[in-house]
């Protein structure tokens, strides 16, 4: 789950720098704003009242992902973006088509971001293993952008990642088998080139025999006594599925082999992700922030030091917010403002539950009226 709407500020000159003139929808370099510095929402919002929604919000997660799942709209929304997943051939073809656009980058704490066409297909296709990839390049800067890239990995994946190609017998599948007693999981990649079969188990080439609708595996593995192990695997393919049964040497076990396609959750995870960031969203139209105060809690114990929160946009957020640092700190050294988290709190202390509900209390009062007594 990626960061909410909380962004950080992107500098006309660092994204002019990368990418240029945005070839989006807006036609215009990016410009990103971050939350305001002065307090917004009503004044008369009290502790308790704060306390209140921010644990109602938590106890009752599932029946809000249930209520936002049931809301026309996103269910349009997320029937579009299915629809363009499974035709298209390229990410492009994705990030063309504006509804699967935003579901996708919303899905990943990037719907602030969803205007900017141009810049989304160069990022995300970028190799997040290349230091000076555009995905590399924005990771202090927005860390979202690494996060989803190294996720779905595009360029060594490519449209796959997103939405299953399997032709047939060939595509990437998820194979299970159980050894020594372990469930195993790799990745079987199958092509087919001038009439030749060929496989891959987790990148190591494997012999291959296809008849129609059959296929046999073979694999060298080496047992806890590192001794070397041959096993077979035959099997069938049924609609997106392979099964069969294994041998090892020869001696048939009591477990049976399948396989599914590699990344046959892809549009159930865009989903579920969309469908939080929509609570989010929800929470956030009853009470400015409390989306983000919620999704806060669940990420703070991962920020383990001034430069993690700062990386973080809805770190920096929160905290900015909740200690009344000024915004523009965002444009000093990196030392000055870790000062400025360092001489306000103790980011080690981010480990302590109750210490970051305090926070996350602190940052709505802020937010929505002004401290009232809370401190931290």
């Amino acid at each position: 789950m990626f960061c909410h709407h909380a962004e950080m500020a992107l500098s006309l000159s660092v994204v002019g720098m990368l990418f240029g003139t945005s070839s989006g929808s807006s036609g215009s370099t990016l410009s990103m704003l971050t939350s305001g510095g002065s307090s917004t929402g009503s004044p008369t919002v009290s502790a308790g009242s704060i306390k209140a929604a921010l644990t109602n919000a938590e106890k009752n997660e599932a029946k809000q992902i249930e209520q936002v799942r049931k809301d026309p709209q996103i269910q349009r929304d997320l029937a579009r973006y299915e629809k363009v997943v499974k035709s298209a051939k390229s990410l492009d073809d994705v990030l063309e088509d504006p509804v699967a656009r935003r579901v996708f980058m919303t899905a990943n704490g990037l719907k602030a971001f969803a205007d900017y066409t141009g810049m989304a297909k160069k990022v995300l296709a970028s190799d997040p293993t290349d230091g000076s990839s555009q995905a590399a390049k924005l990771a202090s800067i927005n860390g979202a952008w690494y996060d989803t890239v190294k996720n779905y990995n595009i360029a060594e994946f490519g449209i796959d990642r997103l939405s299953p190609k399997m032709d047939g017998m060939a595509g990437r599948w998820r194979i299970a088998i159980e050894r020594e007693g372990e469930s195993i999981e790799a990745l079987l990649e199958i092509k087919k080139s001038a009439g030749t079969w060929q496989a891959e188990v987790d990148g190591v080439a494997v012999p291959i025999t296809v008849d129609g609708e059959d296929i046999e595996l073979n694999l060298l593995w080496r047992d806890s006594t590192d001794e070397l192990r041959t096993s077979i695997l035959t099997g069938t393919l049924n609609g997106e599925a392979l099964s069969g049964t294994l041998t090892n040497d020869g001696e048939t076990t009591a477990s049976d082999w399948s396989a599914e396609p590699y990344f046959a959750d892809a549009i159930d995870e865009v989903s579920r992700n969309y469908l939080a960031e929509k609570r989010l969203d929800m929470l956030d139209a009853q009470l400015p922030g409390l989306g983000s105060a919620v999704l806060f809690k669940q990420v703070a114990a991962g920020l383990d030091d001034a430069i993690d929160i700062l990386g973080s946009p809805l770190g920096r957020e929160v905290i900015t917010t909740a200690f009344n640092i000024p915004k523009q700190i965002a444009i000093q050294s990196m030392e000055a403002q870790e000062k400025a988290i360092n001489q306000r709190m103790n980011p080690a202390k981010l480990q302590d539950p109750h210490f970051v509900d305090i926070i996350a209390q602190r940052y709505l009062l802020m937010l929505n009226g002004g401290l009232g007594g809370i401190t931290a």
